[in-house]
């Protein structure tokens, strides 16, 4: 493979993870402002987080187009800057990709602000870079504006929602709870409440990755007339599943097992609360480490052909 395309690889990876953890910032800000007696330095950092990952997700836009420009051309990495201009004017590429960078700077104007008109506005931009995304993809083999791109559209976001909160939330949970350790506590059912929040927008977004990520893997496999596993597509595709079905399996655990401990015992805040809280944490952050390989192996399947390559 060209040492070119790897790179591209390892950038699409981390363009996969920025934007997750930038949609999981928002989410999480927007979960806790229900949250009552939320934690003061959460909301602030939080918006750092969108902040500072949108920020070096829109550079990460730029390296990716100029290494698009150096692989269309066969041009080495210093001497791609002529074949910027006629990827950007000759190519689809040119369109998605100005699509999902007007997305970054729509959503990056929303700053570090926490009212619900910034929360909008970066929403909003996400939603384009999503849709910008999904136009450079496989999805859009057969034409933009078509159902195969829009549900892949909901995917990709699904997707972010999901790992991006869970990675998020992981960090957010731990100084949390060192937080509270203090004299002056913050109240434990304001924590379970994000939670709950936490636990319900997960379960949901996952729901639409699950109906989404069947449809793209019947359109993707479609035209294979070899068995799945014997290509190199079929393989990763494979090792993402796995790496799905344990993030589904951690999070069911901790929906179904600690979650009711936490709702249980927050109402006098006692070594049992504590016990339920730490083991909470401890598996949101399993879960989140696991989140990581799965946005970074889709930033692989991005760059393979599935009908084998």
């Amino acid at each position: 493979m060209d040492p070119l395309v790897l790179v591209q690889i390892v950038v699409q990876a981390a363009q996969d993870l920025l934007f997750a953890a930038a949609a999981g910032a928002l989410a999480c800000s927007a979960m806790l402002g229900r949250a009552d007696e939320a934690p003061p330095w959460a909301s602030a950092g939080l918006g750092r987080l969108r902040l500072v990952a949108l920020s070096v997700l829109g550079l990460a836009c730029l390296l990716y187009l100029w290494l698009e420009a150096a692989v269309m051309s066969g041009s080495s990495f210093s001497e791609a800057g002529p074949a910027v201009s006629a990827v950007l004017t000759q190519s689809h590429f040119d369109i998605a990709w100005s699509i999902g960078l007007a997305g970054v700077v729509l959503a990056s104007f929303a700053g570090v602000r926490h009212s619900r008109a910034a929360w909008w506005l970066a929403a909003a931009g996400m939603v384009i870079y999503v849709a910008g995304k999904a136009a450079a993809s496989h999805a859009a083999d057969a034409g933009d504006f078509t159902l195969r791109e829009a549900v892949h559209v909901l995917h990709l976001g699904a997707t972010a929602l999901w790992a991006g909160s869970v990675i998020a939330a992981a960090p957010l949970l731990w100084r949390w709870g060192v937080a509270a350790s203090a004299p002056a506590s913050i109240e434990p059912a304001s924590r379970v409440r994000f939670c709950t929040h936490l636990s319900h927008l997960a379960t949901g977004a996952l729901a639409v990755v699950i109906v989404t990520g069947i449809y793209n893997a019947t359109q993707d496999t479609a035209q294979l007339t070899a068995p799945l596993l014997s290509v190199l597509y079929g393989r990763v595709l494979t090792l993402k599943l796995v790496f799905v079905t344990l993030a589904v399996l951690l999070g069911g655990y901790n929906r179904m097992i600690y979650l009711p401990r936490l709702q249980h015992t927050a109402a006098d805040g006692g070594e049992a609360y504590r016990v339920a809280q730490r083991s909470f944490d401890r598996l949101l952050v399993v879960e989140a480490i696991v989140m990581l390989a799965v946005l970074s192996i889709a930033g692989v399947l991005g760059h393979m052909s599935p009908s084998g390559g």
